[in-house]
């Protein structure tokens, strides 16, 4: 298997650098300058630096209407979500765009500030308009702005689109994460440097946990290397700082992974959260960088309930074998399982769901806004105490947070919803996640964390006791303790059966005396408690367990 290339045949680069960028800084005087959001100067250093390849620009009204009704460019290749350009202070009519030096034909050059340095070039092809409401329909499959993708487009887009080819200035500084900026070029030359011939991506925009790791792991057992790019732009408030969520991944891989295994790069691309036409221009993106296989899990870039958790793994069937030039790894919804003391999935685990804690990004993310590290289980304590300070916001403040503790225990410990224990046995009722309190948090946190690793450990410890011959390791106090509670309670039967000998058939005051009935039940429950009671076992009786048909000599023989 060979590295592919990128979509198009072509890593586009847009970046002027040298004596062209130089000519075109000192004719920027000349030009009329559009102001933009920080959001178009992402895009436009995604499209320069070959992230969306074959784009070399922003789209026109063909290509958006051609993704659209089609999830492919008019060129014929896959494309599922449109980049457009539609800044939201230019004036409505053509006269006043023109008389603004915004028209077909003219380069402009796009600023986000004043007082700073501009940020590309664009050679305007097209004016043009959008009925948003399609758009939105066909991208995120609603129009119901209470969607974040689908907020940005109708309100955060104006109404007139320009289209035409970038040329990108200068790229823009990505503070703290700089050092492990990497583009398409640098990823694909440190693929081949290692000689990689299939790497696998994986795409988080939150701190790893153990969930995340296990996909990672398994697809590292198959392919030469893992590419993990964790997204560092977002377009929802509630989120993890980028600064500690990359640096969530630096303890993650400094402790727990091989370091000739695994590449990281953040990736600065603004989420959609689109679902499933989000996940196919992940998979795109992910070729762009020479990845062959990208991992999908359960609900891939979705958004709450909006998509189906497994639609972002559908829509894969919706393309030509070998069209997308990158295979997805479709994993169902990890968890780990106390009784199986590893993670695994429904494929992997027979037993019940009251073993299980459930991988939910968001309840983690809750326990950690509650200020609680998560289960050792669910996450890597190095991870957690990184993420725990870089969650915002957090706290349960007056009252409020910002899911109920409920939510938490659901999405993380649903055993104690039902059960008294975790792997115990059922409620008489199960109990509703409305109804839970932060004490209830507490209570789920403490008994997990004494029992997650307790419980395949009891079951060892139990076989271990009655069926290893050789004694030698064996903790003899257990044998000692049953020797002396069967001794116990044969005591107390003798005493109860000289009770039993000598009660009355009828007494005056129940209240104040027991007849033999009564006795009798105590004498019978105190026998069945010493037949319940485990067999001591000593090293004597274990050496009947050692016998062979023939002599080792013969054996050795």
């Amino acid at each position: 298997m060979a590295l592919p290339e990128p979509l198009g045949g072509q890593l586009i680069d847009q970046v002027l650098v040298g004596a062209e960028r130089e000519k075109a800084l000192s004719e920027l005087d000349e030009l009329p300058v559009l102001a933009v959001g920080p959001e178009v100067g992402i895009n436009a250093e995604m499209i320069a630096t070959g992230v969306l390849s074959p784009m070399n620009g922003f789209v026109g009204s063909e290509a958006i209407d051609s993704i659209c009704r089609t999830m492919h460019l008019p060129t014929g290749e896959p494309w599922t979500i449109p980049y457009p350009l539609a800044p939201r202070n230019l004036p409505e009519s053509k006269e006043a765009l023109a008389k603004a030096g915004v028209q077909e034909g003219q380069r402009i050059v796009l600023s986000s500030n004043p007082d700073r340095p501009p940020i590309a070039l664009l050679d305007i092809e097209e004016l043009f308009t959008v009925d948003k409401d399609f758009y939105c329909q066909s991208v995120f499959g609603t129009t119901n702005t209470t969607h974040p993708g689908c907020n940005y487009a109708m309100q955060g887009l104006g109404d007139t689109f320009l289209a035409g080819p970038i040329h990108l200035l200068r790229k823009t500084y990505w503070g703290s994460f700089e050092r492990l900026r990497k583009d398409p070029a640098d990823v694909r030359a440190e693929f081949e440097k290692r000689g990689w011939n299939s790497v696998v991506a994986f795409q988080t925009a939150n701190p790893i946990h153990r969930g995340h790791e296990y996909l990672q792991k398994c697809a590292l057992e198959l392919h030469d290397g893992l590419f993990i790019h964790p997204i560092v732009e977002t377009t929802r408030k509630a989120y993890f700082r980028n600064e500690f969520r990359l640096a969530a991944y630096d303890a993650a891989l400094a402790n727990y992974y091989p370091a000739e295994r695994v590449v990281m790069a953040p990736l600065r691309v603004l989420m959609n959260y689109a679902g499933p036409k989000e996940a196919i221009m992940h998979a795109i993106i992910r070729r762009n960088f020479g990845c062959t296989h990208l991992i999908l899990g359960r609900d891939h870039a979705g958004f709450k309930d909006f998509y189906d958790p497994y639609a972002a793994q559908h829509i894969f069937d919706d393309f030509e074998a070998g069209e997308l030039g990158i295979e997805p790894l479709f994993f169902q919804n990890s968890f780990y399982c106390t009784r199986c003391s590893c993670m695994a999935t429904a494929k992997t685990c027979p037993h019940p769901p009251e073993y299980h804690l459930t991988m939910s990004g968001t309840a983690i993310q809750d326990a950690l806004r509650f200020g609680y590290f998560p289960p050792k289980e669910a996450m890597r304590p190095e991870v957690a105490q990184v993420a725990i300070q870089g969650i915002q916001p957090k706290g349960w403040i007056k009252g409020r947070a910002m899911s109920p503790p409920g939510n938490t225990v659901k999405g993380l410990m649903p055993w104690y919803l039902t059960h008294h224990q975790l792997g115990g046995y059922l409620r008489e009722e199960p109990l509703k996640a409305e109804d839970l309190t932060l004490d209830d948090l507490a209570v789920a946190m403490r008994i997990t964390r004494d029992n997650a690793d307790a419980i395949y450990s009891n079951v060892a410890r139990e076989l271990t006791h009655f069926l290893e011959i050789n004694r030698a390791v064996v903790v003899r106090q257990k044998t000692d303790s049953l020797q002396a509670a069967m001794t116990r309670q044969s005591k107390l039967i003798k005493d109860l059966e000289v009770k039993v000998s000598a009660a009355e058939e009828r007494v005056s005051n129940p209240y104040m005396y027991q007849d033999k009935d009564e006795a009798q039940r105590e004498l019978d429950t105190a026998r069945a408690i010493l037949e319940e009671i485990p067999q001591p076992l000593d090293p004597e009786q274990f050496r009947k367990r050692v016998w062979n048909p023939l002599d080792y000599d013969e054996y050795r023989g």
